[in-house]
């Protein structure tokens, strides 16, 4: 999967796409993440950004470089004031979250790899070796 199958996909079972976002944004985001010492973000997050700032699903979320404010109810959370709300974690430290739904967060290391994580004690559940399997069981979960 690809970043354009992924997004086909994911406007096909309803998904809100913000818009994309400013190069300046992503490296804003990227540089907050590091300072609070967690991943920065990779290829397939930044590819990501530049077409869409964010995604809803239902119940599911990836989180974008800024809050995102395109759904009735409360705004989304940007992946850096979600990621500083955890930072002192220790399951935490070196990974970043990037998505979660009502069963899981989903976050990424400074490698790129993705993992699932359970939403109350932050074990990995499952990792991937591609992050549009990652992002697309995040989101489909959350349409369930």
């Amino acid at each position: 999967m690809n970043l354009n199958e992924f997004l086909s996909y994911m406007k096909s079972n309803g998904a809100v796409i913000a818009p994309g976002v400013a190069d300046n944004l992503i490296k804003l985001a990227s540089s907050g993440l590091q300072n609070i010492r967690a991943a920065t973000l990779p290829t397939f997050i930044i590819d990501f950004y530049k077409v869409s700032g964010g995604c809803i699903l239902g119940n599911a979320y990836i989180f974008g470089p800024s809050e995102i404010t395109i759904t009735k109810g409360f705004p989304i959370p940007s992946i850096l004031q979600i990621n500083r709300e955890i930072a002192n974690i220790t399951q935490m430290r070196g990974k970043t979250i990037f998505g979660r739904n009502d069963l899981f967060w989903f976050a990424f290391d400074a490698f790129g790899n993705c993992f699932m994580l359970d939403n109350i004690s932050l074990k990995t559940m499952r990792q991937y070796d591609d992050p549009w399997r990652a992002m697309t069981d995040c989101l489909i979960v959350g349409k369930i």
